[in-house]
């Protein structure tokens, strides 16, 4: 395949999946447009509360697998269908083993929120279930995409339907149920296409041990990922109140609804390097080309958010929060570095550069609680916005510097050939 037509396949898979998340934030802004004035500040800190629980829950029960199915798929030896039996048997057991915990400690701390929980939570088997990434493995985006659909337009239908009888239990039930209607529509590809039956890959099946091993430093790096989505919003609500954590959850959705590309391009990237693995001089490049796509879009949509986010809030959500646009302002250059970031976390997943992710994803924790414990202790909620990109920053940099002795220096020409980048020294590994 030349160039051209590599680049004009890198685009179409950028095209398909981050127009197919764009439809999706389409759909994601209309169901808040539902919620929002529905619910009202407080129900809504409520709701983003609950959910920043069941984040963090879907990261422990994922175990960083997904990632690691759909960057060894095309590498196994019969295809990546033969990485299911262990794969969907050992993510249900740790979704039975974390809802069970949870439920225990909700039980006991706040009884009154136990049915709320319980239905949130078993959200975490449908999630277990959803085979979409079969898809990304087969490098058949379009269809890839279209599945990505079917999440935020069932829940969209669902608060429809719903009109304005909400609470915390019919919000909780109807966000399961769309998930599991998600899980369906991807069942489907339990068969292979006949351009993915042929065995590409040697590799032999992961035994679920090994999946795990390679799993547990992207399942960390996923939690602190989701720390920098979530702590926030149950710590301003913990803090600030239910009330100021609607207005920062409203700001934060929106801007999150921006990442639609990003989140995209970071799928794509673990499929391809993973791909390109063998052939590093062939993933030096489609890291690049990759990098400059994120980079520019990424800076694209923080300027278009700047001109017309703070209006368009005014216009959509009326005075009761009227403190999201400015928030929303503060969290625009997260937005941006949220790009390039992207790409470099999913070529070091495929690249086996778990070690390295985890040492940026640390980095950024750290950055950001003591951005956040800034801004709480003066009571801004801004300050919280900004705290993000003073930790996605700290990240970026040092993916960077990993991703450049992974994939530049030429010493490292055999990364294919070893087992994981975690081997290698800390000097090495770290920038």
């Amino acid at each position: 395949m030349s160039a051209i037509e590599i680049s004009r396949r890198g685009l179409l898979r950028l095209a398909a999946l981050g127009g197919a998340r764009a439809l999706a934030a389409g759909l994601g802004l209309l169901a808040t447009l539902q919620l929002a004035p529905a619910a009202g500040p407080a129900l809504l800190g409520e709701w983003s509360m609950l959910l920043a629980v069941q984040g963090w829950a879907l990261h422990v029960s994922e175990c960083g697998l997904r990632s690691v199915v759909t960057a060894e798929g095309a590498a196994t030896a019969g295809g990546p269908r033969r990485l299911l039996p262990a794969y969907l048997g050992t993510r249900l057991l740790l979704a039975s083993l974390v809802t069970g915990l949870l439920l225990l400690a909700v039980a006991r701390l706040a009884p009154d929120r136990l049915e709320a929980a319980a239905l949130v939570l078993s959200s975490l088997f449908a999630i277990a279930l959803q085979l979409d990434w079969l898809a990304l493995v087969d490098d058949r985006p379009v269809l890839a995409g279209a599945l990505l659909l079917v999440r935020p337009a069932a829940w969209c239908l669902l608060l429809a339907l719903a009109g304005t009888a909400l609470d915390l239990e019919r919000l909780a039930a109807l966000f399961a149920l769309a998930w599991a209607l998600a899980a369906l529509a991807s069942w489907p590809l339990l068969r292979a296409s006949p351009a993915a039956t042929a065995p590409t890959g040697v590799a032999a099946p992961l035994p679920p041990a090994r999946m795990l091993r390679l799993g547990v430093p992207l399942a960390l790096v996923t939690l602190t990922n989701q720390a920098l989505l979530a702590a926030d919003l149950l710590l301003v609500g913990l803090v600030l109140g239910a009330e100021r954590a609607g207005a920062y959850y409203l700001a934060s959705s929106l801007v999150v609804a921006g990442l639609v590309l990003a989140n995209a391009a970071n799928q794509i990237a673990t499929a391809r390097i993973g791909a390109l693995r063998v052939d590093p001089a062939a993933a030096r490049a489609e890291l690049g080309r990759q990098l400059r796509t994120a980079t520019l879009i990424g800076a694209g949509l923080a300027a278009a958010g700047a001109l017309s986010g703070p209006p368009l809030v005014a216009l959509l959500f009326g005075p009761a929060f009227a403190e999201s646009g400015p928030l929303l302002l503060a969290l625009l250059p997260w937005l941006a570095l949220q790009h390039p970031s992207a790409v470099l976390q999913g070529a070091l997943a495929g690249a086996r550069g778990q070690r390295a992710l985890l040492l940026g994803n640390l980095a950024m924790t750290l950055a950001f609680a003591v951005g956040l414990a800034l801004a709480l202790g003066f009571g801004s909620a801004i300050g919280c916005g900004l705290a993000r990109t003073l930790a996605e920053a700290v990240r970026t940099v040092m993916l960077a510097r990993a991703a450049r002795a992974i994939f530049a220096a030429p010493q490292q020409e055999t990364v294919a050939e070893r087992p994981s980048v975690a081997t290698l020294p800390a000097s090495a590994s770290s920038g």
